[in-house]
């Protein structure tokens, strides 16, 4: 009887083995096919990725660092942007061939310029929050890289109670302004929010738990679609957010100068004034004393009112905010308008809420000079009049004759029946020293819409520094000089005040 055998994977007989028992394995030739396959894929995957990321408008030291993920992420992201603007960002897939004539080449070289001198960065967020593009001096202000914010989630580097808010401004409510069909809206965005910040403490600025607050102003972008029933009708697509981010205050100022047309005060958490730059006599025509003690909401025009308390509260649960143009009383009639820039601060020991620095900047001359205010008891013929200024019962015109019998007393009092003070605001009780950074209310600013005044007369560019410039009074002029005698403080000599605010939000102030 004949011996069953059996072949082996390497081609041996195999005697006394079961019968028709056979091992074969796969071949050689077809694993080592499949791995050539393989790698042919995988390398043709990575030219296709290379080519790619080429065509991205980056430098090509950062496109040839990419991974793969990288590459998908900032590819879908710039895709979108040129649909959202696909004239707006230059020739095809970032292509930059020479300029046809001088005047664009000159257009071209300003707009590299633009980005170093706006102090801030720009970014476009879509609807779902994602970020379709952000510009590379973003790390200059928060130590994240462009790379890295585009195409991620801006939800990822907010504070967590600002999410809520965020989505608000993402939103598109209803109803918007009649516009031609056909054309894109633009609806007005401004807030504040606190982003995620890497950057060393030296650079940092003003940060509180990592977090540093981003005055953002920009507008929604809006695009309408004529529909079949009419020509009349139209539904509305929320296409992204286009904005600009500023820190507070520009990261380049670490020391504020306190120009001729500028002054500080101290307040207390509720806006009651501790302390005023003996400067504000010179812009406001009340001494430091005439203040001390008073509410500051007692000298803000009552259109303005409801700005200024929604600026408070963004203050008191966000750190820093600047609020919008106010009209600040003056004391011999009629307001000035201003732009306060304010910070909490903290106590040195208890790192706890202390008070309320403030920068001012007058931004005009006095107006509406013969305009008083109205006085408890005064004669009611002067609310009539006050009524038909449009001013609400703040300030009534008045002749010099009257001015002489009534001389209105050093702090305003104003007509009972025709306005009355907001309830002051006063903060919640803290349970941890940075207790105001968690709250998770999300305040948005109150629809009021300003009265007509006249247009506004501005203080001679040569002696006005402007919010967050570097501009001063010409070194060729003397200095402004306070004419302040109080009977309790000495003339203030011909000088200026820095004011130093740390980046633990301590304030030092300095009289030079």
């Amino acid at each position: 009887m004949e011996q069953s055998q059996a072949v082996t994977h390497s081609g041996h007989i195999c005697p006394n083995s079961e019968p028709m028992c056979i091992e074969v394995q796969p071949n050689s030739r077809m694993k080592e096919k499949s791995k050539n396959a393989a790698r042919s894929r995988r390398e043709k995957e990575n030219t296709e990725f290379l080519e790619l990321a080429k065509l991205l408008p980056l430098p090509s030291a950062i496109t040839s660092q990419l991974d793969k993920a990288s590459i998908i992420r900032l590819t879908t992201s710039y895709l979108k942007m040129r649909q959202l603007f696909p004239n707006g960002l230059g020739d095809a897939w970032g292509a930059s061939p020479p300029p046809s004539n001088a005047r664009e080449a000159t257009i071209r070289e300003l707009g590299s310029h633009l980005l170093q001198t706006l102090d801030g960065f720009i970014f476009v967020v879509a609807p779902d929050g994602k970020i379709m593009y952000i510009s590379e001096t973003a790390s200059v202000h928060l130590g994240l890289s462009q790379v890295e914010l585009t195409g991620n989630s801006m939800f990822e580097y907010i504070h967590p109670s600002d999410h809520e808010e965020m989505t608000s401004v993402l939103t598109l409510h209803q109803p918007l302004p009649h516009h031609v069909i056909g054309q894109e809206i633009e609806v007005e965005r401004a807030f504040f929010i606190r982003m995620k910040c890497v950057l060393a403490k030296r650079n940092a600025g003003l940060t509180t738990g990592g977090f540093k607050v981003i005055h953002c102003s920009g507008y929604l972008k809006v695009k309408q679609y004529p529909l079949e029933n009419g020509a009349y009708d139209a539904c509305y697509q929320n296409v992204g957010l286009v904005a600009v981010g500023h820190s507070l205050p520009a990261s380049a100022i670490t020391e504020i100068k306190l120009h001729c047309n500028m002054f500080m005060f101290r307040a207390s958490l509720d806006l009651k004034l501790i302390f005023l730059d003996a400067r504000v006599s010179q812009l406001t025509g009340y001494e430091p004393q005439d203040l001390i003690e008073k509410t500051l909401y007692h000298y803000i025009h009552s259109s303005d009112m409801m700005h200024m308390r929604y600026s408070h509260t963004v203050l008191l649960f966000k750190g820093q905010v600047t609020t919008k143009y106010y009209r600040f009383l003056a004391k011999d009639g009629g307001w000035v308008w201003m732009q306060s820039y304010a910070t909490i601060v903290h106590n040195s020991r208890s790192s706890r809420p202390h008070c309320i620095v403030s920068v001012n900047y007058v931004l005009s001359e006095h107006e509406e000079k013969d305009l008083m205010l109205v006085a408890n008891g005064a004669d009611e013929r002067n609310g009539d009049i006050s009524a038909a200024s449009g001013c609400r019962g703040v300030v009534t015109p008045v002749s010099s004759s009257i001015v002489e019998e009534q001389v209105p007393p050093p702090a305003p009092a104003y007509h009972a029946h025709l306005h009355q003070h907001p309830e002051v605001y006063h903060p919640p009780a803290y349970n941890t020293p940075d207790g105001y950074n968690d709250s998770p209310l999300v305040y948005t600013p109150p629809d009021v819409y300003y009265s007509n005044t006249s247009s506004v007369s501005y203080i001679p560019d040569s002696c006005l520094g402007r919010p967050y410039s570097s501009s001063s009074c010409s070194s060729g002029e003397d200095p402004p000089s306070c004419s302040y005698t109080g009977p309790h403080h000495p003339p203030t000599p011909p000088t200026y005040t820095s004011v130093i605010v740390d980046s633990q939000h301590y304030v030092n102030e300095f009289v030079h």
